[in-house]
């Protein structure tokens, strides 16, 4: 079926939907009993080595539910076209993680709970600061890409397009609901955000990641490719773990930790509204969105001369 059929074909795929869920989550189950078995934590060393395996589970599930329960369904994002918007393809990713993060240590700044501290203290001068972050930011930026290109072949690859093909209205939640069962394992039995407990740690992602999963789907969407939601992802990631972490000190891990501080994800709830109210006055809507980008095929060719 493709997004042209959804008018005439509104059925819900809960079997390509329980296929992926079973092999993510369960993949994250598995990884999440393993660290708690080990006493390891997402923090610890052998992390870097089981990373992969919860974040390519999605990838994973995506390839065993086309290749049995929805073997008909061709309209997924794809990673083999750059995308129609230019540069925003990778620039849009970047400056939004990047600004809603900056603008939360900001408001921390003024607060008086943050405070210049590149390297922990251990980057004394510029060249040391400058050196350390293009070595590492290559070295995250590669490998942070490449774990989310595993997530989100699964994610605004297949199940977003899935569920907007399918014509159901409230896709972007269903997405989000599966990403929450997906991360809860790793929030028990990884120590994965530790913002102070469970369901702490489940609300604050909640709260933010309903956001950011419309403005991934969106930004793919308008692209008509995946690249834009690999590279929101991957740069969230590397911003918000390593990069604002590592040249500030903040003494109010509540508002301000990392990934899951209540101040960023109040940014990305900001962002995303706006964008919605946007989208409600001035865009098209979600249907005409998703519609153009599954049926899109690439530019016309030149007529041989």
């Amino acid at each position: 079926m493709s997004a042209e059929d959804s008018s005439s074909t509104p059925t819900i795929p809960w079997q390509p939907v329980l296929v992926l869920m079973a092999i993510a989550a369960g993949a994250t189950t598995a990884v999440a009993l393993v660290c708690w078995r080990m006493g390891w934590t997402v923090t610890s060393p052998q992390w870097s080595a089981l990373v992969p395996i919860a974040m390519w589970a999605p990838a994973l599930g995506r390839l065993v539910a086309r290749r049995t329960v929805d073997r008909d369904f061709r309209s997924v994002l794809t990673l083999r076209r750059w995308g129609t918007t230019g540069p925003w393809v990778i620039l849009a990713p970047f400056l939004i993680p990047l600004a809603v993060y900056g603008a939360a240590h900001a408001v921390g700044w003024t607060a008086g709970f943050v405070h210049w501290n590149p390297g922990g203290g251990k980057w004394t001068s510029t060249p040391q600061i400058l050196a350390n972050l293009g070595l590492n930011l290559a070295i995250l930026g590669v490998w942070g890409t490449f774990n989310a290109m595993g997530e989100e072949l699964g994610w605004r690859g297949y199940l977003q397009p899935r569920l907007d093909a399918a014509g159901m209205r409230s896709s972007v939640i269903v997405v989000w609901l599966c990403q929450l069962a997906y991360h809860a394992p790793l929030m028990v039995g990884a120590g994965y955000l530790n913002e102070g407990g469970f369901a702490r740690s489940l609300l604050l992602f909640a709260v933010g990641d309903l956001p950011i999963s419309f403005v991934i789907a969106w930004l793919a969407y308008r692209a008509k490719t995946l690249w834009p939601a690999v590279f929101l992802h991957s740069f969230h990631n590397t911003i918000s773990q390593w990069l604002y972490p590592k040249l500030f000190a903040s003494t109010n891990l509540a508002l301000l930790d990392g990934e899951g501080g209540v101040l960023p994800m109040l940014g990305y709830v900001v962002l995303g509204a706006a964008l919605f109210v946007w989208m409600k006055r001035r865009g098209p809507s979600w249907r005409v969105l998703a519609r153009d980008a599954l049926s899109y095929r690439g530019p016309p060719r030149n007529p041989a001369r």
